[in-house]
C-alpha cells in the first residue's frame, strides 16, 4: 500500500495506541489481560483529544479491551452522545496478542533471562521461550483480516478513520502499510496515546534503529557490567595520574537526572497509596529508626570510638535510601513506585535517626549538620517528584515516552557518576578505607535481605531501597563535622556498592513475584481471570460490533 494512488487514503488514517495502563506503569506485559488506564493514561487521552479537536472522524475502530475502550471514549467523547460522534466499531481482531507465559512478566526480567534478541523474537515473531498464547502467524492473520476487510474498504470509501488499539497491533498494521516482509519486525517503541497518521508512518519508522534499540536495552539489562566498566575506566585513569575533583553539585546533579528519567515512566499520581502503605511504613520504621538508634545506643554503652568501623556502620544504617535505587529497581524489574516511597520516607526518618545516631557516636552537637543533610536528602527527592509530576501533567505523552525510551541514559548517567568518583579517590587510602567500605556494602545487603517483606509483590523494591544508601548525606555530615575518615569511607563505599550490583541482579530472580501470582489482579486492577475472547484462533469476518454513538 505504498503507491501514489494510496497516499491520499492514508492521509485519512489515524492510529492510536491506548493510554498508559496499570501494567505499563510497572513495566509488565499485559497482552490480553484487561488492564485499565492509569490517571496519566486518561490525561494522555485528553491531550490527544485537544490536539485533534475540530477534526471530523467518520469511523473509529477500537479493541474491546478496557484500556483501548477508555482511550477511545475520552478522545472522541463517545460517552457524551454527541450527534457528530463517529460510528464506533468494536472489533476483537484489534485485541493485543496473547503472549502466553510472557503475560504479566517484567520486560527487564525476560530480557535478562532469555537475552534481548530472543525476547524481541518472541514479541515480534515466535520463540520457544514463550509457552502457550497466540502464535505470531495467527496473530498476523487476524490483524491482516481486519486490515483487508475493514480498514482498506473504509479508506477507499473516502472515510476518515481512527484505529484505537495496542502496541503490537498498530505496529503490525504499519508493516502492512509499508509492505514489509513478514519476517522483518522489531520494536518501534510506539508510545502510549501518540496519534500516528497513515501517510507519515514511513518517516516514523525511519527514526527507529533496530540495532541501537537493542543496544539501549542491553545497557539497562546489563547495568552491572556497565557500572563495573565505568569503575575500571575511572580507576585506571586515576592510576595513570588523571585526578579530577568533581564538584559535589555535579555529582548530585547526575544522580538527580537519572532519577528524573526513571520517574518519568512511573505512576507518580498514585504515590500516596505507596507512601501510606502500612507495610512500607513498618519497614521504614524498623530499618531507618529502630535498628540504627538501637545499634548506636549499644555502641555508646560499650564506649566505642567515633572513628571506629562500628560507629561508621551505625551512621550508614541511619542513612536514607538513594535516588539511585529507583533506577536499579527499574533495571531489575521492580515496581519502582515502592522504592520511591521508601526513599522518600527514609529521608524523612533521617531527621530523627541521624540526630540520635550522630549524637550517640560522635558525641557532639551535630544539629546543623543533620538539618542540612536531611534537607538535602528530602529536598532532592521531593524536588524531583514535583518536577516530574508537573511534566506529566503538562506533556503526558512526551514525558512518558521520554522515560520509556531513555532508561539507558539513566544507567549511563550513573556510570558517569562512578567514573568521576573514581577520579576523586585517594588510592593511597585503599588499605585503610576499602575493607571498611566493603564490609558496610555487604552488611547493608544482609540487613536488607533480613528486613524485606517475604513473598510480597514489593519484596524486590524493599531490598533495592535498603541496599543503596544516600552516600551524599554522609559526605555532607562528615564534611560539616570534620570527620575525614567517615568522608573517605563514604566515598569508598560507592565502589563495592556498584560492584555488588552483580549480586543484586542474581538475587533479584529470587525476589520477583511470579506473573501468575493471584495478588497481581488486585495490584493492577485486572479481572481475576483473563477474558475468554480473542485467544489463539483467527476471529471470523463477521465479528465486528458496530455502535453508532457509544463504544
Amino acid at each position: 500500500m505504498t503507491g501514489e494512488d494510496l497516499l491520499e487514503p492514508l492521509s485519512r488514517l489515524f492510529m492510536v495506541r491506548h493510554g498508559e495502563s496499570t501494567c505499563n506503569s510497572v513495566h509488565r506485559i499485559a497482552g490480553q489481560r484487561d488492564a485499565p488506564l492509569t490517571f496519566l493514561g486518561r490525561i494522555q487521552a485528553e491531550k490527544v483529544a485537544k490536539g485533534h479537536r475540530g477534526r471530523r472522524f467518520d469511523r473509529v475502530y477500537v479493541s474491546p479491551l478496557t484500556r483501548a475502550h477508555e482511550t477511545a471514549d475520552i478522545i472522541f467523547g463517545l460517552a457524551d452522545g454527541h450527534p457528530d460522534a463517529p460510528e464506533v466499531v468494536v472489533d476483537e481482531r484489534l485485541m493485543e496478542r496473547d503472549f502466553g507465559s510472557y503475560t504479566l512478566e517484567s520486560k527487564s526480567i525476560l530480557q535478562r533471562r532469555h537475552g534481548i534478541a530472543e525476547y524481541e523474537r518472541a514479541m515480534n515473531a515466535d520463540s520457544p521461550t514463550m509457552r502457550g498464547g497466540e502464535t505470531f502467524a495467527r496473530f498476523r492473520e487476524r490483524v491482516h483480516a481486519f486490515y483487508e476487510q475493514e480498514l482498506l474498504p473504509a479508506l477507499r470509501r473516502g472515510e476518515v478513520v481512527c484505529v484505537v488499539s495496542h502496541k503490537y497491533v498498530v505496529e503490525l498494521i504499519c508493516r502492512f502499510i509499508l509492505d514489509r516482509p513478514a519476517d522483518e519486525s522489531y520494536d518501534l517503541r510506539l508510545p502510549n496515546s501518540q496519534m500516528l497518521r497513515g501517510d507519515r508512518i514511513q518517516g516514523y519508522v525511519k527514526n527507529e534503529n533496530k540495532t541501537m534499540n537493542m543496544v539501549y536495552d542491553w545497557i539497562v539489562v546489563n547495568h552491572p557490567v556497565v557500572f563495573c566498566a565505568g569503575l575500571a575506566v575511572g580507576l585506571l585513569a586515576n592510576l595513570a595520574g588523571l585526578r579530577l575533583s568533581a564538584s559535589p553539585y555535579v555529582l548530585l546533579m547526575l544522580l538527580v537526572l537519572a532519577s528524573v528519567i526513571t520517574m518519568c515512566r512511573i505512576e507518580l499520581e498514585n504515590a500516596r497509596a505507596f507512601v501510606t502503605d502500612p507495610g512500607t511504613l513498618r519497614s521504614v520504621a524498623v530499618r531507618y529508626l529502630v535498628l540504627p538508634v538501637a545499634f548506636a545506643a549499644l555502641l555508646r554503652w560499650w564506649a566505642v570510638g567515633a572513628d571506629s568501623t562500628a560507629a561508621m556502620a551505625a551512621v550508614f544504617l541511619a542513612t536514607p535510601g538513594s535516588v539511585v535505587a529507583m533506577t536499579v529497581s527499574r533495571c531489575l524489574g521492580g515496581m519502582i513506585m515502592p522504592t520511591f516511597a521508601q526513599v522518600l520516607l527514609s529521608s524523612l526518618a533521617a531527621t530523627v535517626s541521624f540526630s540520635t545516631v550522630l549524637a550517640l557516636t560522635l558525641r557532639e552537637d551535630v544539629a546543623p549538620a543533620v538539618a542540612i543533610s536531611a534537607a538535602t536528602s528530602t529536598g532532592v527527592v521531593a524536588a524531583a517528584y514535583l518536577l516530574v509530576r508537573r511534566l506529566r501533567e503538562r506533556s503526558p505523552v512526551r514525558t512518558a515516552k521520554y522515560g520509556e525510551r531513555n532508561g539507558y541514559v539513566a544507567v549511563l548517567l550513573l556510570t558517569a557518576f562512578i567514573v568521576l568518583v573514581c577520579l576523586k579517590l585517594d588510592l593511597d587510602g585503599f588499605p585503610r578505607y576499602a575493607p571498611t567500605a566493603v564490609g558496610i556494602a555487604v552488611a547493608l545487603r544482609l540487613v536488607a535481605a533480613l528486613l524485606k517483606r517475604r513473598r510480597h509483590v514489593q519484596t524486590l523494591d524493599d531490598y533495592t531501597a535498603m541496599t543503596y544508601p544516600n552516600v551524599f548525606v554522609v559526605v555532607i555530615i562528615a564534611a560539616l563535622t570534620g570527620r575525614t575518615a567517615l568522608e573517605q569511607v563514604a566515598i569508598w563505599t560507592l565502589l563495592p556498592m556498584f560492584v555488588l550490583s552483580f549480586f543484586d541482579s542474581w538475587y533479584a530472580r529470587h525476589l520477583v513475584v511470579a506473573p501468575d501470582d493471584p495478588r497481581w489482579p488486585g495490584v493492577l486492577g485486572l479481572p481475576e481471570h483473563p477474558p475468554a475472547r480473542g485467544g489463539g484462533a483467527p476471529v471470523p469476518p463477521g465479528s465486528p460490533t458496530r455502535m453508532p454513538t457509544r463504544s
